[in-house]
């Protein structure tokens, strides 16, 4: 791991401003030409409990945010004890309280009677900004435009608050000041989570259609989208339920939108029908699925990968699907045009599985806003001939044409049940199997235009294998002696998968899950037996450290 990574870490009740000043922090990091990647814990409450913001920032590439604390903030009286284990001997610790662990260096910072000068005790997250302004170099300027920008008619409050913390440090403790090294050709000027980077694919992506109904940790993608939906002329509905969602999802496509859906697993329960419809129907339809523990309510502001099999099986019957899942904010915004594109092309459904950890984290990207990818379309017909068949068994892809409803000579039937090659329903045993067999052949065609998995490190000995976030995480941990095979496509799955992973004879699968369900997925496509599993299933990230610790 980069030894020139530094991470601020500010904790303290809900309520207080905790994530607002952190990503204030980050933005000003990013303009100040660093790289970084932050990540937030947060119970699910609207006030009290213990919440914290952290971010990892460098001059060079951040992959992951790190779990060992440089700077850290407790803007309330207890909210450090809980980190003891993330301190090393170097970390400053900065309370409005008086303490003598020798678990880090501790320093008493007055919030309190630096806010009542400030004028209100909410301006204290501000006051930290200020702090850490003048510890890292970080010019007060950058931070008082972004903090003008965001606090509106409050802004000159926190822009006082904001002073009076960098003039504290820059009186008190000039000697713990720092100098990161910054990167003046910084390619990735922009902020975004993850919520946001697939939203944006959603739009550059020509995405036009998108309902959804609030679930924790996917919402930021329908907040992200509707606050887009005038300057980019797309429709986005906040329906009753997620099953009214999905089902407009499928009803929209049907009508020629490039639709998508979002919600976590207990919302994805109820999408399931819905799913199978799409596809019995051919119907292009994209499902945004944003893991968090389960099972029922589980952990619902904490982060897990235990739906990978619950995605790859959704929906009942048989019938293709595609199961993509990003790493990376830059993936996240390139699934979100692909998801959109390979439903289109192959008239099917797509799941894009990510997690709450990339989900909700944030780091500093390219300007998706600026992007302009590869945009792929259905087969339809505009002038269909007499004898139009939506489900016409002449393909040798398994791809039929299709019509957008009120085309002449286009008109057929799309409903749940088996049909035939026009959309009547059928219960012949015979045109029944030759349905079912034109949906599979679409699996073979597939397979060319499926994101490919990515080999790091290709020549070392033994290698590790993950998806998702923990991917990021593995490389961030800078492990060496391993290569790293991070699988984006995790259904249809390419058996040639097995002659990369044959060709090591230590392989490792790591996972934020407790029963290793991509080995479990692996063993149902090729033999495959791996020399050790590491898992972890507490709601909380796989972090570098631990994973370079368990490895090393």
């Amino acid at each position: 791991m980069s030894q020139e990574i530094y991470t601020i870490k500010i904790a303290g009740p809900a309520g207080a401003g905790i994530k607002s000043a952190g990503q204030i922090l980050a933005k000003a990091l990013i303009k100040s030409n660093y790289n970084l990647y932050d990540y937030s814990e947060y119970p699910s409450l609207v006030r009290g409990g213990h919440n914290t913001y952290q971010v990892s920032f460098s001059s060079q590439k951040v992959s992951f945010p790190h779990y060992q604390v440089d700077l850290f903030f407790a803007i309330a009286p207890g909210h450090w004890q809980q980190h003891l284990d993330e301190f090393t001997k170097n970390t400053i610790v900065f309370s409005d309280e008086e303490c003598d662990s020798k678990k880090c260096n501790f320093i008493s910072l007055p919030l309190k009677k630096i806010a009542q000068e400030a004028g209100g005790i909410m301006t204290i997250n501000t006051i930290c900004l200020g702090v850490a302004s003048f510890l890292y170099n970080i010019d007060l300027k950058i931070i008082q435009n972004i903090v003008t920008k965001q606090y509106g008619k409050y802004a000159d409050i926190n822009t006082k608050a904001l002073d009076l913390g960098f003039k504290y440090a820059q009186q008190n403790f000039p000697k713990l000041q720092q100098k990161p090294k910054t990167n003046k050709n910084q390619k990735c000027p922009s902020y975004n989570d993850g919520n946001e980077a697939f939203g944006w694919g959603f739009l550059k992506g020509k995405g036009d259609f998108y309902a959804a109904y609030p679930m924790t940790p996917a919402t930021g993608t329908l907040h992200f989208l509707a606050a887009k939906k005038e300057e980019y002329k797309i429709n986005v509905v906040h329906p009753e339920d997620e099953i009214a969602a999905a089902n407009m999802v499928v009803g929209a496509s049907f009508a020629g939108a490039r639709a998508a859906t979002g919600t976590s697993g207990g919302g994805f329960a109820l999408m399931v029908e819905a799913i199978s419809l799409a596809g019995v129907t051919e119907t292009p339809a994209v499902f945004y699925l944003v893991s968090r523990p389960g099972p029922a309510t589980g952990l619902p502001t904490w982060t897990a990968q235990g739906d990978l099999l619950f995605a790859i099986n959704a929906g009942h019957g048989e019938f293709p699907k595609i199961v993509l899942s990003p790493s990376s904010h830059q993936e996240a915004f390139e699934m979100g045009v692909e998801a959109l594109n390979l439903a289109a092309k192959y008239q099917t459904p797509v799941i894009v599985l990510n997690d709450k950890m990339l989900g909700e984290s944030g780091a500093n990207t390219l300007d998706f806003s600026k992007q302009k990818p590869k945009v792929e379309y259905c087969a339809i017909q505009k002038n269909p001939k007499s004898d139009f068949k939506r489900y016409s068994l002449n393909t040798k892809t398994g791809v039929s044409s299709l019509t957008i409803p009120g085309t002449p000579g286009g008109e057929y039937l799309s409903n749940s049940y088996e049909h035939d090659e026009s959309g009547l329903s059928t219960e012949d045993p015979s045109m029944t199997v030759k349905m079912v067999d034109k949906r599979a052949n679409k699996l073979k065609s597939m397979l060319k235009d499926i994101p490919k998995p990515i080999i790091y490190n290709m020549k070392a000995k033994k290698l590790i294998i993950a998806w998702g976030s923990v991917a990021s995480s593995v490389i961030e941990s800078g492990l060496k002696d391993y290569a790293i095979l991070q699988i984006k496509t995790l259904w249809p799955i390419n058996k040639d998968l097995a002659k990369i992973i044959d060709a090591y004879k230590d392989v490792t699968v790591i996972e934020n899950n407790s029963t290793s369900q991509l080995t479990t997925l692996l063993k149902s496509q090729f033999n495959f037996n791996p020399t050790k599993i590491i898992v972890k299933y507490d709601g909380r990230p796989l972090f570098p450290e631990e994973i370079y610790e368990k490895l090393k």
